[in-house]
């Protein structure tokens, strides 16, 4: 019980920054502007990926591999292609919204299955 109180006082005592699990836990849907690099895994130019916050519907193109977005903390964001691409889909994961983040586009895996029979 000792070593429980002696451990939450040391993290309430210190200084958490901005990054730090502490800062995580407590600032949650502070204004931030997310930072996104993205890793390009697919045969198809960066341009034509987005991402979106999914709860607002705000999104940003990538310019050079990397996109600013104007989203929350722990806001969900997704890895999407922009609306100009016809007839290809992709969705990445949501995430959780931080101010540095790294994305990855891996279309590698093909869904057998969402490929209309003609």
């Amino acid at each position: 019980m000792r070593l429980i109180f002696i451990i939450l006082m040391i993290l309430v005592s210190t200084t958490a920054n901005s990054e730090g699990l502490f800062s995580w836990i407590f600032s949650s849907g502070k204004e931030i502007t997310a930072e996104i690099k993205l890793v390009n895994k697919c045969q198809l130019d960066s341009k034509y990926f987005i991402v979106r916050d999914l709860e607002s519907g705000k999104s940003a193109s990538f310019t050079n591999g990397f996109a600013k977005l104007a989203t929350k903390t722990k806001s969900s964001i997704q890895l999407q292609l922009s609306p100009t691409v016809k007839h290809v889909s992709f969705a990445g994961n949501a995430v959780a919204a931080t101010k540095k983040m790294k994305l990855v586009a891996d279309c590698s895996k093909r869904n057998l299955k969402d490929v209309s029979k003609n």
